[in-house]
Formats: C-alpha cells, structure tokens, sequence
C-alpha cells in the first residue's frame, strides 16, 4: 500500500485552483476584449454610415438644387423667349407698317410726278394750240377782209440754172364782194366752234398720251422711284415649330451658315425651318440653288420632276442636328427609277454635306436597303452608327429626303398630320386672307365647337366643311388613347385645311386633376396640388409638352377664379396666399409657352361665392370677385381670356357678364386688348330660355367678344346660331367692320403660332 504525502496533495490542490483561477481571468478578459472590439466595431459602423447618410444628403442637396437651377434657367429662357417672340411680332407689324407706308408714299409720289408731267405738257399744249389759234383766225380774218398777203415764196437754188418763165394766156381778174357784217359774224362763230372741237381732241389725246399710255416710250420718267422687287417667301408644306430665314450675299455663304445651324442647340424633337434669302436677287433660295450651294449632283432632269421650293429643315435629335427637307413632284413619272440609279452615288454626290455633319469616314453600309414606318416604305444607306446616313421616300405627292431614321419618321408624322393650305401661309399678311374670305368664313372662325364620337366620321366632316370654324375643343368623350386622339385630330385639321384652307385652334380642358380629359398623359397634378412656383412652371412644360405631342394647340387653364372652400371650383383652382398665385400663374403659363402651347386663362371675373354649376342654372351675384390674379397673370402673355356666363349686379344688373358692353369693357380694362375674348359655353339652356338663341349669339359679339364657344349641346343650336349671325350682319344689325375686327386677330394669332 502506497502512502500519501499529504504536503504534495495540497501542493497539487494549491496549483490546480491556481489554473483554474488563471483560466477564468483569462476568459474574462478574453471576454472584456471581445465586447471592447465589438463596440469598436460597432462604433466604426455607425461612424461608417453616417458617412454614408451624409453623402447622400449632400448628394440629394446637390441634385436638388441643379434641378432648382435649371428649372429657374428653363423659367428665365421661357420668359426671354417669349418676350422675343413676341418683340418679333411686334416688330414684323411695325415693318409691315413702315413698307406699307413706303408703298403709298411711293405711289402718291409716282401719281403727284405724273399728275405734274401731264399737267406741264396739258399746259404747254394748250399755249401752243392758243397761238396757233391766234395765228389761224388772224389769217381768216384777213382773208375774209381781203388783205392777206401772198406767202413768200421759197428761195431758189443757186445751183439750178434759171428758166425764163412763160407767160401764160392773161385770165380777167375778178372781184370778189368783200362780206358783210352778218356774214362776218357767221364766220366767227363757225370757226369758233371748229377751234372747240380741235382743243377738245388734242386734250383727250394728251390725256391718253402721257396718262393712259404713260407717255414717250423713249423718255425716262423724271426723278421716278425704281421698284422694289418684294420677297415672296414659299409657305411650309408641314406645320414647323419654328422658321428662320438667312439673309446671304452670295450662295457660297450657305454651307458656313449651315454648319452653325448644325452644331446650335435646339429642343429635342424640334422641327426648325430655314430660309436663306439672297439678298442680291431678293428672293428666297429654291432646291436647285441650295443642292449647287452645297455641292451636290443630281441626275439629269431631276429638277423638272420637282417643285423648286423645298421646306428645308433641322431636326433635333439626341444623336444630334440632323437635316431634312420634303419638296412637292409634279411628275412621277420615271422618278423612283431615277432616283435609284442615283444611289450609286449619292454618297460621293452629297460628300460635302454630310462633311458639316461629322461623316469623315466610309459608309457602313455600301448600298440601300429597304425600311417601312407606318406602312410607308422609304430606302436608306447608314454611314454611322449615330443614326446618319441619306434616307429618302416617295409619299404621296412628296419627295423626302433626309439624313437620318427618325427625322424621316418625323417628317412622314408632319406630312399625315395635315399638309399647310398654301392660302395660310407666313408670307401672306392676314389683310390679305381677310380680304380673300367670304363672310360665310368670317362667321365660322367665331365659332369654338365641340363634335361627337372618337374618329373622323362623314357627320363631322360635313359639319366642318359647312360651319367652317375656327376651333375645336375636345372633350372627355371625344379621347380615348395617344394614338386615337393622335389620328382624330390629324384628320380634323385635314379637312379644315382642304375646304377653307385655314388651320383650327384644337383645345383641350386639361387642368389637372379631377378635370383631366386626356387621363392617359404622365402630368396631370391638379392646381390645388402646387406648392412652389418651380413647380408650376415644370407642370406647365411638361402637360404642354404632351399635349403638343398629340396636336393639341390650346388648353383652357389654368382657373384664375378666386375662389373659398364651398364654391364648385375651390379644389380646381390654386390653393395659395395671394403672391404665390400670381407666381404660381405666370410660371405655369411660362412652361406651357416654352411647349408651344397656347393658354386660355378663365373664367373672368370669376365664379366664386357659388356653391352650384353654373351652367346647370343661370347665377347672379351681387358682389364683383377680385379680377387681381387675372391682372398679374397677364404678364405672361396668356392668348386667350374666357369669361363667365354670370350676371354681376354692380356690372350689369340686367346681362351676364358675356353679353355685357359693360363687362367686357371691365376686361379690357382689366388685361388689355391682346388677349382674344372667349366665351364660357354658351348653348346652356338657362341663357337660352332667358335671352332666346338670338341674343345668346348676338349679344356676345355686339359686346366686344371674339370667340363664341359651342361645344355642348350644339347639335340643336350651332346650325342656327351660325345662320342667325350672318343673317344680324347682312342686315347690318351687326357692323362688319366689329366681325373683320375679330377674326384679324384670330388670323393673326393662327399665322404667329403655324
């Protein structure tokens, strides 16, 4: 049996208790470690993602504020354009002005020199004829008293040998009874008449000589003006945004100028035109001078095939500027074959203008390929991969041609939209088209209509053709998709330009909102949803922007009526303190011009304090709503004005505020004669009860209105209403100088805006 020491066992117990010991420290501060790292760690990563958190305000801030900033450029360039816009109006008036003046102070100069001519030559005849006269009855008058003289005889050549004269048989002298006084008087009186008649013919022949017949041929008019050969500009044959014309001495100038169009920025998905006029020939640069200016070759009787005067454009796309231009065909004939002979070298024959477009190297492709967009088939040869190369198609009565894929697609959409009536154009002033309508037309363009269905039916093209009017204002009914509203109103301006050759006005009530006809189109934020003037502003572009896609032209917004919680339009008009509804007003104009959209501001003076529709029932208030935002909106340009259909007791006790003198003096009062002034609707049974279709259409117009909006309820009352104003003007109730008033400014707004 072993024996134990006890010393060594508790040596043993001793040590292992100080393992133990050790271990458990050393676990702690294990422990102790791990969380210490563990809340480094987690300190780092906080640390980590404010970093991150902070980065991404500053980054959101950033953002922000460069969308602030380009909002207020795109605001100040609206604003700059519109101000030019509108300086050009103005200035193209005042130098339509000063010509015409010019003209007529040249033609009464012209008429004064030649009154002047005629009356000296009259003058000098006359004296002439008086001495001849004098001469003529003093021989007479000797003659009859028997004292004339034997004229001298004429004297003999000294070179002729002289002739003894014979003497001829002696012949007895007889006597001649001098007259007596009677018969002197006789004689007088006969020759006096003589001489009456002779001065009448030679007045009439110098009349007809330096009048009628404009005088010698070989004599030069004294101090006459030369005439000025008058710039004929060829109208679009598609509607363009907008047309720039380039005034150049010499033809070679034209490729410089081009390559400066080629490289300016412009709106995407615009379609600009240009003109270059010589300025040496004074006249506008057809096809045939453009392709020689640029260098380019074209087959032997190509340009008998086709009209000379192209609309030359620039389409932008995100690729770049690219350029295009579509002429009419007068002969078919032969004309595809020949222009694809041609393909084998277009691109040598078209080498210098694609230089101005970037082209330096081969083409990809070496030949043609056939290609269709909307059934229509057009052949193309691609040089780069930036959608460049020459594109061209036949369509219709049209050759295209251009220098990528999607200014093709652009121009064939122009084309089907509705070609220009060459009647309208931007060369002819609206004096002219005013002159050349019938009264029948003058009615019609007073007309703002509605039409039934979504597509073009027989109905509404005999409706068109008949009433002839000036606008069309779509509503909810009538939209129902992009590409059905896209065609109804492609084919709506169609077969307005076909019968009366006029463009229409096509109007939309988009306000946003609960009042949003077109419900398919991304920006529909209601007024009472804006908050910043930014933001109006970017509305305005952007609903302008998709509205104009589609071929809508006007929209009736926004609602400037002051209006309170409880009035029918409180949640469709702005929600804002005073200030911010005018900036919000003006911004929202602002961005629908930049679009190309034109602006009906309403309903003037406005219809607050009602709780109900007004046109459901005829509404008479006793107090008159502030007309300030209507006053500072103004500013801005907006087009149109439309008024309300409520009788204003402190106006006019007795008409609503449309058939009022008095109201609509207010309102001119109020925004100016700019804008054009249109009605709220006016076949509503209330007005129609009161003032019978008669004073519903007269009444208006007698005012001082322009436009006469009937889009409901028009099939029992446009007809009518139609006949009943030119039945008022032929009987002279209605002046026809009030009518051509009207529809001067409607023309004048149609050739600024087409």
């Amino acid at each position: 049996m072993l024996e134990t020491n006890p010393n060594k066992i508790t040596n043993l117990s001793d040590q292992k208790e100080e393992k133990d010991l050790l271990a458990r420290e050393e676990v702690k501060t294990m422990e102790k470690d791990t969380s210490h790292l563990r809340e480094i760690e987690a300190r780092r990563e906080r640390e980590r993602l404010a970093r991150i958190k902070t980065a991404e305000e500053i980054a959101r801030e950033k953002e922000r504020e460069g969308l602030a900033e380009k909002s207020a450029l795109a605001r100040d360039l609206a604003e700059q354009e519109a101000k030019a816009r509108e300086e050009r109006i103005i200035k193209m008036r005042e130098t339509r002005a000063v010509e015409e003046s010019a003209q007529a102070q040249a033609k009464t100069e012209q008429a004064e020199i030649a009154t002047g001519e005629f009356r000296g030559a009259l003058k000098e005849t006359q004296a002439k004829e008086e001495e001849l006269r004098k001469k003529f009855l003093d021989r007479v008058e000797a003659r009859a008293e028997g004292r004339e003289e034997a004229p001298p005889l004429p004297p003999v050549p000294p070179t002729l040998p002289i002739v003894e004269e014979k003497k001829s048989p002696e012949i007895p002298k007889t006597f001649v009874k001098k007259p007596g006084p009677g018969q002197k008087l006789w004689i007088r009186i006969v020759l006096g008449l003589l001489i009456l008649a002779i001065l009448a013919a030679a007045a009439t022949f110098g009349y007809w000589y330096f009048v009628v017949r404009g005088g010698p041929e070989t004599t030069a008019p004294v101090n006459r003006i030369p005439e000025q050969k008058e710039l004929v500009i060829p109208p679009p044959l598609f509607y363009v945004e907008n047309t720039q014309t380039v005034k150049i001495a010499e033809t070679s100038e034209v490729p410089f100028v081009l390559a400066q169009f080629v490289q300016t920025e412009t709106a995407l998905s615009s379609v600009n035109r240009i003109l270059f006029e010589d300025t040496k020939n004074t006249e506008v640069l057809g096809l045939k001078g453009l392709f020689d200016s640029l260098g380019i070759i074209t087959p032997n009787g190509f340009y008998n095939k086709v009209a000379d005067d192209p609309t030359f454009f620039i389409y932008s796309q995100e690729e770049g500027n690219r350029l295009g231009l579509v002429v009419k065909i007068n002969n078919q004939e032969g004309l595809a074959e020949m222009i694809k002979l041609w393909e084998g070298t277009m691109e040598e024959n078209f080498q210098g203008l694609f230089g101005l477009l970037g082209k330096n190297e081969p083409a990809l492709s070496s030949s043609f390929k056939d290609a269709k967009y909307q059934e229509i088939s057009f052949r193309f040869q691609t040089f780069t991969r930036e959608d460049l190369g020459i594109v061209y198609a036949i369509f219709d009565d049209y050759f295209i041609l251009t220098t990528s894929w999607k200014s093709m697609e652009k121009a064939l959409d122009k084309l089907k939209e509705a070609p220009m009536s060459h009647f309208f154009s931007p060369g002819i002033g609206a004096e002219f088209v005013l002159a050349n309508m019938d009264l029948k037309g003058k009615i019609g363009q007073l007309f703002f209509i509605g039409i039934n269905g979504t597509t073009l039916t027989q109905e509404t093209e005999n409706l068109i053709a008949s009433v002839q009017p000036g606008g069309i204002l779509l509503l909810k009914k009538n939209i129902v998709d992009e590409d059905q509203t896209k065609e109804l109103i492609r084919g709506l301006q169609k077969v307005a330009l076909e019968n009366y050759g006029i463009p229409l006005f096509i109007g939309v009530d988009q306000e946003g909102g609960v009042i949003s006809p077109v419900n398919f189109i991304r920006e529909k934020t209601g007024q009472s949803e804006i908050k910043t003037a930014d933001q109006a502003y970017a509305v305005g572009l952007g609903r302008g922007a998709e509205l104009r896609d589609l071929g809508i032209n006007l929209n009736l917004a926004p609602v400037l009526d002051v209006a309170q919680p409880g009035d029918f339009l409180f949640s469709r008009a702005f929600q804002a303190t005073d200030s911010q509804a005018d900036a919000f007003a003006k911004a929202l104009i602002a961005g629908q011009k930049t679009a190309s959209i034109l602006t009906a501001v309403k309903h003037f003076p406005g219809y607050g304090d009602i709780a109900f529709d007004p046109e459901d029932t005829l509404a008479t208030l006793d107090e008159t709503p502030q007309v300030a935002l209507f006053k500072t909106a103004v500013e801005a340009k907006p087009e149109f004005v439309m008024t309300s259909n409520v009788i204003y007791s402190k106006i006019d006790a007795e008409l609503p505020f449309s058939f009022s003198k008095k109201g609509i003096a207010l309102l001119k009062e109020s925004v100016g004669e700019d804008p054009l002034i249109m009605t709220d609707d006016l076949p509503q049974q209330s007005l129609i009860d009161t003032f019978a279709l008669k004073g519903v259409v007269t009444l208006p117009i007698k005012a001082g209105a322009d436009i006469l909006t009937f889009s409901l309820n028009w099939e029992t009352t446009l007809p009518e209403a139609v006949r009943i104003l030119q039945e008022s003007v032929q009987t002279g109730e209605i002046s026809q100088e009030r009518i051509d008033g009207s529809v001067s400014k409607i023309i004048e707004l149609k050739q600024a805006y087409y």
